[in-house]
């Protein structure tokens, strides 16, 4: 694999960012039994996954904490690891643009810069805890554009069960910069709040992404999934889920994240 650290400004953002892009290359096998055309050849593209960090995390948890990129290579897919700080994958009102920046300027900047296919069918997110949350959020915004999401211990309620940390201006999470508000009621009535996301796109007649969910039995956001599971179950939505020991660590997201990988439809190859 090629692992690539990035470090360049975001107009989105106004500021410089980091991401990790890993991209696969041959290993020995290959380069030893000619096996290895298929990445080299012109036009050759890759299928990519946004893969999301959480709360204090950054672009650089899922490469140091998990083995990511030797699953990755296995797939032959490409894995973007962006950062977006605590933002919980929104628009601030007061500070950074970070969902314009993953769904709009990102996936241009990836298609002009690396071998990443921009077609729907090759793109994928995938996140732990807020980023569990950020994933969904982030292909229900772009449905057009993503054609499944993953969520491991995700968030899927917010913003119902930060009611506390909400109204909390010590709490890692700049909300009142974020929404403006620290009414949770009324921030659950826009378009954060994933099944309000979910309702707009049925009434639209909008195929949904696919979505996958899992988390640990002993993860103390298990009771919020088994929520988001009956409101998923009462809007008829289609979806995978799995459950299993665990606690939210890296553990168990990094045997999780290679059920994620052989859930999503991948080429297994260059596209």
């Amino acid at each position: 694999m090629a692992n690539i650290h990035c470090n360049y400004y975001s107009n989105a953002l106004q500021f410089n960012t980091d991401i990790n892009v890993v991209i696969p290359t041959p290993n020995a096998d290959e380069l030893m039994n000619h096996k290895a055309t298929s990445y080299w050849r012109e036009g050759a593209k890759y299928q990519v996954l946004y893969l999301l960090h959480g709360t204090y995390g950054d672009y650089s948890d899922w490469c140091r904490l998990t083995s990511i990129e030797k699953y990755a290579h296995n797939h032959k897919l490409m894995v973007v690891m962006p950062s977006v700080a605590n933002s919980f994958y929104q628009d601030m009102v007061y500070g950074p643009a970070y969902l314009t920046f993953l769904t709009e300027e990102l996936p241009e900047y990836l298609g002009r810069l690396f071998p990443a296919s921009t077609r729907r069918e090759d793109s994928f997110v995938a996140g732990l805890s807020m980023g569990g949350y950020g994933a969904w959020h982030v292909a229900l915004s772009k449905p057009e554009q993503f054609a499944a999401a993953a969520s491991l211990s995700g968030a899927l309620m917010f913003p119902y069960g930060m009611e506390d940390r909400i109204k909390d201006p010590k709490a890692p999470w700049p909300f009142k910069a974020i929404f403006d508000s620290t009414d949770v009621a009324a921030i659950a009535q826009t378009e954060t709040n994933l099944f309000v996301q979910i309702k707009k796109l049925q009434e639209q007649g909008v195929a949904l992404p696919k979505l996958f969910q899992t988390v640990g039995t002993e993860d103390f956001t298990y009771q919020q999934n088994q929520m988001a599971r009956r409101e998923l179950e009462k809007l008829h939505v289609a979806y995978t889920y799995e459950e299993a020991p665990g606690i939210h660590d890296w553990d168990y997201w990094d045997t999780h994240i290679q059920h994620v990988l052989d859930w999503l439809p991948l080429a297994n190859t260059t596209v």
